[in-house]
């Protein structure tokens, strides 16, 4: 993309895919917003989280359903100073995600972000939210009705 091309992000094509077995919050966990405590990074799918494996937590029936259906996409758009630019979106639902460090811009879509390492106050967020995540941060996301999208920067890989 150059500066003569302009896209329009909020139909950009992005190819989604269903998000891994280690980020998936079991709906009764998941609490919704007058949930209470940290879930996400405890029990048998903390290690799984931790290590990179599948959490040994099978789901049947609707609950499994359900986290199957969570999906994330993403493009990378291009570079600018070593820095990456990119879409990203993610379906209506609950995960739980470990940061890289990037800014990003809501660009459509609601839901929050609430932190389980470092322990921070959740995060609104809605079109126009500008945000900064730190690289390692324990995070989970909560996505309303419809899928949020956010244009990134993140610093580039070497």
């Amino acid at each position: 993309m150059s500066a003569m091309e302009p896209i329009n992000t909020h139909v950009f094509p992005l190819s989604h895919e269903p998000i891994e077995d280690w980020q998936i919050i079991p709906p009764a966990s998941a609490g919704g917003p007058d949930a209470v405590g940290s879930v996400g990074l405890e029990g048998p799918a903390a290690s799984a989280g931790d290590s990179g494996t599948s959490s040994s937590v099978e789901l049947e029936g609707p609950a499994a359903s359900a986290e199957a259906s969570v999906t994330t996409g993403f493009a990378e758009l291009g570079t600018i100073g070593g820095a990456e630019y990119g879409l990203w979106e993610m379906s209506a639902g609950a995960m739980r995600d470990i940061e890289g460090d990037e800014v990003f811009l809501v660009i459509s879509g609601t839901g929050r972000i609430e932190f389980d390492e470092p322990l921070r106050d959740p995060i609104e967020l809605a079109p126009g939210s500008l945000v900064r995540l730190d690289d390692g941060m324990k995070t989970r996301w909560y996505i309303d009705g419809t899928p949020l999208r956010k244009l990134f920067i993140a610093p580039g890989e070497g």
